[in-house]
């Protein structure tokens, strides 16, 4: 890998964190929290796992709906939900810390029946007939919900899963459906 697709994938990182960041400092100031799935190719490298571990810390702020890991990013054909799963126990051990300083943490109960998972394939291929995933009906549920608060879908790798996401509701729904 060379150093400039190193500071590349950082700078993409970094990205999705301030727009969590941003959301949550948006929020702070109003009384509805926005929505939140995170796509995450965590495992790949440490970056997802730390931004991960962030987000934790200002999950009272924000609406989590969804957790899905996709494709990692060194190992494509290999998805790591467990990963997800790992932070999620660390932040049961404080969870009641935090929520000495500030309210409305979620339980770890409720972050983690909101882990899903893509299909292990990279890139496109895994978009189209028979490529759904629990990721990708995840996220159809959570557009799908009555909730007229916009879902806010942060891209940390692995955008297939919305590409599927986007292609099961095309195929499958009539123009009136869509709108």
């Amino acid at each position: 890998m060379t150093t400039l697709h190193l500071i590349h994938r950082l700078a993409r990182r970094l990205a999705g964190l301030a727009g969590v960041l941003g959301l949550a400092a948006v929020s702070a100031g109003a009384t509805e929290r926005p929505r939140l799935v995170v796509l995450t190719d965590i495992g790949g490298d440490p970056d997802d796992t730390m931004s991960m571990v962030r987000l934790m810390t200002y999950a009272n702020q924000i609406d989590i709906e969804g957790l899905v890991a996709t494709p990692t990013g060194r190992r494509r054909a290999e998805v790591a939900p467990e990963r997800i799963q790992k932070i999620i126990a660390a932040y049961a051990r404080v969870r009641d810390n935090l929520e000495l300083h500030e309210p409305g943490y979620p339980a770890s109960d409720y972050l983690s029946e909101r882990v899903a998972q893509g299909i292990p394939v990279d890139g496109m291929r895994g978009v189209g007939e028979g490529m759904d995933s629990g990721g990708s009906d995840l996220l159809i549920r959570a557009v799908d919900r009555d909730d007229p608060r916009p879902l806010w879908v942060t891209v940390w790798g692995g955008p297939n899963v919305l590409a599927q996401a986007l292609w099961k509701v095309r195929a499958t729904r009539s123009a009136e459906g869509l709108a």
